[in-house]
């Protein structure tokens, strides 16, 4: 049975004459790609333990960049004998980020959301203080110099973490009808936010957010991006969640209201376990998307991977492995969506649409 249900794909890819013809074609089309891609990986590489000068003759992989300047393109210019502290800021935002995914789909730890989000409000606050130190005794480093894959999590997993909350106060005011003007107010600011780039919302948060707090107050870049983030990304997460509310039945709602149940209980108990539940693939596709997007605040001079990957190969020692360089952001890029992608399945696979 386990072999059958695996193999049911390819069954499924030979099943006509003209899906046989089109997968035959495609695997035409990827076995050359496939190929370069092991002759330059592989094959014509020059590996770590070989001499960096035969980088210059070789057609392949040079492994040796990727070794001496990893840490450069994981933590950019982070102090060198701090360097513990982003990996463990990096470890603990991904376990989060896995144990999460893995929870959405019935795995992983047996945790009630509630307990989810105080984790997750801890992993924060902890990798922040762990960044900025000043704090049992960590040495300040300045938020300048957070780069590379920790500025990576940190703004994206915390803006979706953020941002998710504030999407759900923003689909429950858009979709009651008890305060006209709360709802028109949240459809105006979502329908905003969605029709402006991103780009304005992070020259916004780093250039005007500072000149409307009071005087002598201070903001840094990294956490007037992740406002901007947040902002941005909640109007989205609105939408997803009100897509859900909208796909439940008007009897859950008359029903709760017939028991004589107040709003915050109807809403609470009854109308958004359900639409969450309804709405996870699409959220899902949001949160790869704001991931993704997160890249964009090299723009605004925070360097994230992107940035680093350039540091790296900017050096005039090694100023022609580019491609190296962008080869491990690509790669973290790709394993990181196929998890997400992978988790987007699961609940499209068991979602109650379906």
């Amino acid at each position: 049975m386990w072999m059958s249900r695996r193999l049911a794909p390819l069954g499924q890819a030979f099943r006509t004459p003209l899906s046989a013809l089109l997968s035959l074609a495609t695997l035409a089309l990827c076995l050359p790609l496939l190929w370069v891609a092991l002759h330059w990986l592989v094959l014509s590489a020059v590996w770590p333990w070989q001499p960096a000068a035969l980088c210059q003759s070789q057609t392949g992989t040079c492994w040796p960049f990727v070794a001496e300047k990893l840490n450069l393109i994981l933590f950019g210019t982070y102090p060198r004998d701090e360097l513990w502290r982003p990996v463990v800021t990096s470890v603990l935002l991904c376990a989060m980020t896995v144990q999460t995914g893995l929870q959405m789909t019935g795995r992983g730890l047996p945790l009630r959301l509630g307990q989810t989000a105080l984790l997750w409000l801890l992993a924060l606050g902890l990798s922040f203080a762990l960044m900025a130190g000043g704090v049992l005794g960590l040495a300040p480093v300045d938020s300048i110099r957070w780069n590379g894959l920790p500025i990576l999590l940190l703004l994206s997993v915390g803006a979706i973490a953020l941002a998710f909350p504030a999407g759900i106060v923003l689909a429950l005011a858009r979709d009651q009808d008890r305060v006209p003007m709360l709802a028109r107010l949240a459809a105006g600011y979502i329908e905003i936010a969605r029709g402006v780039p991103m780009l304005t919302f992070l020259f916004v948060g780093i250039f005007v957010l500072p000149l409307m707090l009071p005087p002598d107050t201070r903001i840094s870049p990294v956490a007037a991006t992740l406002v901007a983030l947040i902002v941005f990304h909640a109007a989205y997460f609105a939408e997803d969640i009100r897509g859900g509310l909208h796909a439940l039945p008007a009897g859950q709602a008359e029903a709760a209201h017939a028991l004589g149940l107040p709003y915050a209980t109807t809403a609470g108990r009854v109308l958004l376990p359900q639409a969450i539940r309804r709405a996870l693939p699409s959220i899902v596709n949001s949160v790869i998307g704001a991931y993704k997007d997160t890249s964009l605040v090299v723009v605004v001079g925070i360097h994230d991977l992107t940035a680093t990957a350039r540091m790296a190969f900017s050096d005039p020692e090694w100023r022609s492995f580019a491609l190296e360089g962008y080869f491990v952001v690509g790669l973290w890029f790709f394993v990181t969506c196929a998890f997400l992608s992978m988790v987007g399945r699961q609940l499209h696979r068991h979602s109650p649409a379906r």
